[in-house]
């Protein structure tokens, strides 16, 4: 399998990366989500889909989006399937035998900038399992002075604690557009520095259980409260701020909102260090 995937990315002139997986249906009538035409970029995606190990076993699921690799004259001379976070499978019915990357974080990311939409959304489940998010019985946050302590760990300013004291962390995710205004204006009162605001929202966001306090409860209000920043004072945090919180609340930020590549970029650094120490910490067990 290595002298064929030697042999076919020789003949590589250009490498399309197409919307689906293994159920995606013909090459032909799926959409383009990328074109890489020059050679720097080429040797990138071929360095980052064939560096690993190989299982010599495939996942269940279909996979997507897909690696087309094309010869001079646009033939395709080679397909693989990206599973979950860090496998790709070439010829998949053929070789039986993904392959798990060696910088599992380093394909997402190049093809976030190459202008692949959704790419950051693929940390959430291994980013969940390295910070222990995944919600135990209680999805949200109580009310009262039950939920205090876990409006402390999830780094809440101390100024908006009484008010959120108040309301579960469902309820938080409800509130009226004046309530939100007035949790702000109260936020931006004591952190007046836009950078130093979307730091602490982006560490609370990324502090939140998975999935139901952090994309329907609490997640909600700390959204809303992070739409009123600038996107570059959030770009400038997430690249200032390299903590596995705040990256997983650009994470989070990035599901509910459109990004150009400029999160993946600023979040980009963190996210390697993050799952470049775990993948180490594993072959050393």
């Amino acid at each position: 399998m290595i002298e064929w995937l030697d042999d076919v990315w020789s003949r590589t002139h250009v490498v399309q990366i197409v919307e689906g997986g293994e159920d995606g249906g013909p090459l032909p009538g799926r959409t383009v989500l990328a074109e890489l035409r020059d050679s720097a970029s080429v040797d990138a995606a071929r360095t980052l889909t064939t560096t690993g190990r190989f299982t010599h076993d495939v996942c269940r699921c279909h996979g997507g989006p897909t690696v087309v690799l094309r010869d001079v004259a646009g033939q395709v001379l080679a397909c693989a399937s990206l599973h979950g976070h860090g496998s790709v499978s070439w010829e998949r019915s053929r070789f039986r035998n993904d392959l798990v990357m060696a910088e599992p974080a380093a394909l997402p990311l190049f093809l976030a900038g190459q202008g692949v939409p959704d790419q950051l959304t693929t940390f959430l489940a291994p980013l969940a399992d390295l910070l222990d998010l995944h919600e135990g019985h209680e999805q949200f946050r109580p009310a009262g002075e039950a939920g205090e302590r876990r409006l402390t760990d999830h780094g809440v300013p101390d100024v908006l604690r009484p008010v959120l004291t108040t309301v579960t962390g469902r309820q938080a995710g409800d509130l009226s557009a004046e309530q939100v205004d007035g949790i702000r204006r109260m936020l931006a009162a004591t952190t007046p520095a836009p950078v130093e605001r979307a730091a602490i929202l982006l560490s609370w966001l990324g502090r939140l259980s998975i999935p139901a306090e952090a994309l329907w409860g609490e997640g909600v209000l700390v959204r809303q409260l992070l739409a009123d920043l600038h996107r570059s004072d959030v770009v400038r945090a997430a690249s200032g701020t390299q903590t596995g919180h705040v990256a997983m609340g650009v994470v989070n930020l990035a599901m509910h909102t459109v990004d150009d590549g400029t999160l993946a970029k600023a979040v980009g650094p963190t996210l390697r260090r993050l799952f470049l120490s775990a993948s180490v910490a594993d072959g050393a067990r």
